[in-house]
């Protein structure tokens, strides 16, 4: 029996946004909707038989074969949540038109997905209770029902219209990938229900060690900045400004500047711009042409309105204004700053279109990455601090503050787990976002993660160059297979080509598998040397982007596809949109295909043996568990199964033989920092 279920909720509003999940305390299930009946469970303005109404939806529960919901795993967070019994196969809508969509990055609302299948949809009568974050239990029960009840209606005719589009034939394989992504929903339900154990006095030791580096950053940035610009006030944490610092460099006109480089969206269209493509010479001509230069300045206090920033203005009969206003010699900032004949800043030339940004240029993390790999001295120096800086800022706002603010009274934090965010179906999660963490496993938050068991410890298995492996076996690289087999250290040939140490070779080593590498001469180099020692990798690149600009997208053998609508030839060789063609198949298969099916796994063997472990978080290509002391060698069996099993299941899923060895390692402590790596069997099944 196919049942369609559509729960509201009340919620609170956190750190101004609306949380509608079970886990505050003041949150509350409003009402459920499940197929054609309605029933109410918490609600301010009548008395529900709230026991008879459990009854029903439970009956209902258990006659059912597929549960049905737009965002489901929210309604079967609720359900679980408040006592209801499921445990049978879900579907849901929203990833289902996720999958049909290719990757291309549309609204998912049921609202915005119903006008585009002109789908009949629910009444916006709830809609003016929202803007005013009225909760749906003080909203009343006639509009509620209403609302609800097309709710369900809506997402039934979506079920059916994504079930005839996918037994159209180019859909079909399309079809596998929803399957297993709604197998993952119960494993991140479980999660989500699980949460994760927070050490609020490890969380308060990890704030102070990011601040005081965080003030002694923006104390040498400060002074290189007054070093570099004389008097001119420059804020680090404006784009536009920091710009002014490293490139030296003002636009005279924005607008022009946006037209000469397409920036922006097309009025017409309604799509991003496309850069021109522009030779050297042309580009340089172009920013010299439309920037001018930005020089040291001194200041001196404004006389006309004594350093104070502000003046009295007077009416032309001679009466005074109330109010004072800016000084207009000095704009209100007390001071009339003197241009002085030298350049200010770093001087630093744009390499190319992909650094110009809508008033200047980009100082985003990837460009002062780049700008890292190239820059010299100090520049380099600042580049590396900006960063850091940046980095931290980061830390404290995203992490520090956002465990803090939803961790629950029992130093329980639930994250939420989210599918259908990014483009390649690779897992996202928020408040907070774990999953957007340093790679490396040296994160100083992973500290604050602790076993709520007495005893018991943290644990993760992670697959070792599982994107490395991914691509070896897409490409069917014959080199890669012959290295993974004689156990070759891919970091260190990084580490040899490049000229840096092991550890520092690792963030570039796989670089050339996201679609090339700009930057130093040496990391040229090193891309190189990648597609020349990997020629299968290199020619499978090729391949991509000609089956992507033939059929205008790139599939993957689990059925997966990504669509490039407007991929075309370019005229250096490559196409349009290749950093994505190369990437998205790597990416998506190896963290939106096996490690999901390794969580799958797990999750089953768990409740199989009716563990008190519990899974808590996915992160990347690793699974991290939350262990009761009784059962840490049950679950290390576990874990090294569930992982070992993943080429089986690759099988059954998707019939996929993966003939490339995947390995992993398994790390065991008392938080998710200091943590003790473990010794697995080596054997793998190899198809």
């Amino acid at each position: 029996m196919i049942t369609v279920l559509d729960v509201e909720t009340s919620f609170q509003i956190v750190d101004g946004k609306v949380d509608p999940l079970p886990f505050n305390p003041n949150n509350c299930l409003v009402s459920i909707g499940i197929n054609d009946e309605y029933y109410f469970f918490n609600h301010n303005h009548e008395n529900f038989d709230i026991q008879s109404n459990h009854k029903a939806v439970q009956d209902m529960l258990d006659k059912t074969t597929l549960l049905v919901g737009h965002n489901i795993k929210f309604d079967l967070v609720w359900l679980l949540e408040s006592g209801f019994k499921y445990s049978g196969r879900l579907y849901d809508t929203m990833i289902g038109e996720y999958i049909l969509l290719r990757g291309l990055r549309k609204p998912l609302s049921l609202k915005d997905i119903c006008k585009r299948r002109s789908i009949s949809q629910k009444s916006d009568a709830v809609d003016d209770y929202m803007k005013r974050k009225i909760s749906f239990e003080d909203i009343p029960v006639d509009t509620i029902e209403e609302y609800g009840r097309q709710d369900v209606r809506s997402t039934r005719a979506l079920f059916d219209a994504q079930m005839v589009d996918f037994k159209k034939e180019g859909n079909r394989p399309l079809l596998k990938s929803a399957k297993m992504m709604n197998e993952f929903l119960p494993v991140l339900a479980d999660m989500e229900i699980n949460g994760i154990n927070i050490d609020l006095n490890a969380l308060k030791a990890v704030e102070l060690e990011f601040m005081e580096e965080f003030a002694k950053l923006a104390k040498q940035i400060k002074k290189i900045i007054e070093d570099k610009m004389g008097d001119t006030p420059i804020n680090p944490a404006s784009t536009e400004q920091l710009s002014w610092l490293i490139y030296s460099r003002k636009v005279k006109d924005k607008k022009k500047w946006a037209d000469d480089f397409n920036i922006g969206i097309d009025k017409f269209t309604k799509k991003k711009k496309r850069r021109p493509t522009l030779s050297k010479s042309r580009f340089r001509d172009m920013v010299l042409a439309n920037t001018e230069i930005i020089k040291k300045t001194s200041a001196t206090k404004c006389l006309h309105c004594n350093g104070t920033g502000l003046i009295r203005k007077y009416k032309v009969n001679g009466e005074r204004y109330k109010n004072l206003s800016k000084c207009h010699e000095c704009g209100g900032q007390g001071v009339i700053y003197l241009e002085l004949n030298r350049t200010a800043g770093f001087n630093q030339f744009p390499v190319g279109v992909s650094e110009v940004a809508e008033g200047g240029f980009k100082t985003d993390r990837d460009t002062l990455r780049k700008l890292s790999m190239r820059a010299k001295g100090d520049m380099k120096e600042f580049v590396d601090l900006i960063i850091r800086y940046n980095a931290i800022d980061t830390y404290l706002n995203t992490f520090v503050n956002g465990i803090r603010d939803h961790v629950n009274t029992d130093s329980i934090l639930h994250p939420k787990f989210m599918q259908c965010v990014t483009a390649t179906a690779r897992l996202s999660s928020r408040d907070p976002n774990f999953q957007n963490q340093p790679r490396g496993n040296t994160f100083p938050i992973r500290k604050v993660i602790t076993s709520r068991f007495d005893g018991g410890k943290i644990m993760e298995i992670d697959f070792s160059q599982l994107e490395f492996r991914t691509a070896v076996f897409l490409a069917q690289d014959k080199q890669g297979m012959k290295d993974i087999d004689d156990g070759v250290d891919v970091h260190q040939f990084t580490a040899d080509t490049i000229g840096v140490s092991r550890q520092d070779a690792k963030a570039h080593t796989f670089k050339p598998l996201y679609g090339g590498m700009s930057g130093s001469d040496d990391e040229k180099r090193y891309y190189k040397a990648f597609l020349e020692k990997y020629k299968d990798i290199a020619k499978w690149h090729e391949d991509l982007q000609s089956h992507a600009i033939e059929f205008k997208k790139v599939k993957l053998p689990s059925g997966r596809e990504y669509s490039f609508p407007y991929a075309q030839r370019q005229a250096w060789g490559g196409s349009s949109y290749s950093t994505q063609i190369k990437n998205y198949p790597v990416q998506g298969f190896a963290t939106a295909d096996i490690v999901p099916i390794a969580c799958i796994n797990a999750y089953k063997m768990m409740k199989e043996k009716k563990v008190k472990s519990l899974l808590i978080n996915t992160v990347h290509d690793s699974i991290v568990v939350d262990g009761h002391p009784d059962e840490i060698d049950l679950m290390t069996d576990i874990l090294d199964r569930a992982t070992k099993n993943v080429i089986d299941s690759l099988y059954s899923f998707y019939k996929v033989e993966f003939n490339v060895p995947l390995d992993t390692e398994l790390k065991i402590g008392d938080n998710w920092l200091d943590m003790n790596e473990v010794s697995l069997k080596k054997e793998r099944v190899v198809m």
